[in-house]
């Protein structure tokens, strides 16, 4: 089983040595990788090639591809996908790390259970110290795709993951350009319902939470629209798929509670989402969202409250 190991690269020259590194160190032989360069401006690249000279058993099964243009997180990730011809992919951000088992374990698991997607742990890094152990979710069919659908109840992550190249063909279009906050919850809520998953519980990923430049430690208003953007995506996708289950309507009723908490016009999530809600209980929290007078803090429990009834 051949592994292509699919990494992003922009603005990491701290992080990128250590990051391939990890990569290149890896216990299982059969490995590809593919890094795209998205035009970064700074020694990402340079540094990158250092690495890959000190590893000369790894430099034939180095491809290093590099955007037209700078396309973002998501265009990047479209671009690397395309680049993948082998059995499985797994993707890694390029401030991260891999323990040095973790491919090993996670094509383990794959033989085990023939799964299109094996999930497996993770730890924050921080510090160049190993901090807080994440588990994977046990949860299995219906209940596992409600908690996909709500939001904020189990892990969207798309790292950390291996994945059958496969499931490609049943979602092609696992991502989006200008997609690129957002964009682990637009892959892995349609991904729930076209692909079956396994799990370990073996931590097979280190994830940076020291990068204060990275995405997820920058939000803006930009980011937000992005999320929007992953969020019409995921309705369209369950539109076609037929009439919205509720535990997905509160997960769409997520936007309309950011606009409120960021004071974003909801009309701008509107022209977004194209969303109307079909459940009574989404119109009622939908309508509590909207009405600037009625207390934020109480539409919010109300909201909790049915995402947890959904879950």
């Amino acid at each position: 089983m051949t592994v292509t190991i699919l990494i992003p690269v922009y603005g990491v020259e701290k992080y990128i040595v250590e990051c391939a590194e990890s990569l290149f160190s890896q216990t299982y032989t059969d490995i590809e990788y593919v890094f795209c360069d998205d035009c970064s401006t700074d020694r990402s690249i340079e540094k990158l090639k250092g690495v890959i000279e000190r590893f000369p058993g790894r430099r034939e099964h180095v491809r290093i591809v590099r955007n037209d243009e700078n396309k973002g997180l998501g265009g990047t990730r479209v671009h690397l996908i395309s680049e993948v011809h082998t059995d499985t992919f797994l993707i890694v951000d390029s401030d991260d790390k891999l323990p040095v088992d973790a491919v090993e374990k996670l094509v383990e698991r794959m033989k085990e259970t023939d799964t299109d997607i094996v999930d497996g742990g993770y730890a924050e890094y921080r510090d160049s110290q190993i901090k807080k152990k994440v588990m994977p979710s046990h949860l299995t069919g219906k209940r596992y795709l409600r908690n996909v659908m709500v939001q904020n109840m189990v892990s969207l992550r798309v790292w950390g993951r291996l994945y059958k190249s496969s499931v490609l063909s049943k979602l092609p279009d696992i991502f989006i350009q200008n997609v690129d906050f957002a964009e682990d919850i637009c892959a892995s809520s349609r991904l729930a319902a076209v692909a079956s998953r396994s799990w370990t519980d073996e931590v097979v990923y280190y994830y940076r939470v020291d990068n204060f430049f990275s995405y997820t430690q920058n939000i803006t208003k930009k980011n937000l629209y992005s999320y929007f953007r992953a969020c019409a995506t995921i309705l369209a996708f369950y539109h076609q798929r037929g009439h919205l289950p509720l535990a997905l309507e509160v997960g769409m009723l997520n936007v309309y509670r950011e606009s409120r908490r960021s004071s974003i016009p909801m009309e701008k999530a509107d022209e977004i989402m194209q969303y109307v809600p079909e459940h009574i209980s989404a119109r009622v929290v939908m309508n509590l969202f909207r009405n600037q007078k009625f207390p934020l803090t109480i539409a919010d429990y109300i909201y909790r409250l049915l995402r947890a009834c959904c879950a």
